[in-house]
């Protein structure tokens, strides 16, 4: 800049300038509102902070609850096995284990077993004592990745 004084400049630039080198007076009370917002923003955040704690533990509730409403179903499974000592009940639910669930021999020659599924999709098979895998003949046919006969049960919600 020149030496020319900017205190009393016709240039409206050199004026803005020197506007701005002086401090501008604080609005009366402005420290006090800028407390008073602060504070409620800070409420604000605590109350949103608890709000938001609060609907997720709810949603936790309801799912919690609704899984716990879905009461298994007990589902009745029968082979007519004739000439079988003993037939084993495979699938999904216990892991392919045939000494998991066995099924019992009733009247006629038939072979049950009842469990407790909650509601789903599920492949099975019946095991014979001789090894046969054998699939359900009054469920929906499938093969499983190893070429055995298998069945789908689909339980469904109530």
């Amino acid at each position: 800049m020149s030496g020319k004084s900017t205190e009393h400049s016709t240039d409206p630039l050199e004026a803005a300038v020197a506007a701005l080198r002086h401090p501008a007076p604080i609005a009366p009370g402005f420290a006090e509102r800028t407390r008073q917002r602060a504070d409620h923003l800070r409420r604000r955040q605590h109350w949103l902070a608890g709000s938001t704690t609060l609907a997720a533990t709810v949603a936790l509730v309801v799912v919690l609850t609704d899984r716990q409403m879905v009461m298994p179903a007990g589902v009745t499974f029968a082979l007519n096995a004739p000439s079988s000592t003993s037939v084993s009940l495979v699938g999904d639910f216990n892991d392919w284990d045939a000494e998991q669930t066995r099924l019992e021999r009733g009247t006629d020659d038939e072979w049950t077993v009842t469990l407790d599924l909650p509601p789903g999709r599920y492949r099975f098979a019946y095991v014979t004592d001789d090894g046969t895998w054998l699939p359900d003949p009054k469920a929906a046919p499938t093969v499983d990745e190893f070429g055995e006969p298998t069945s789908v049960l689909t339980v469904p919600t109530e």
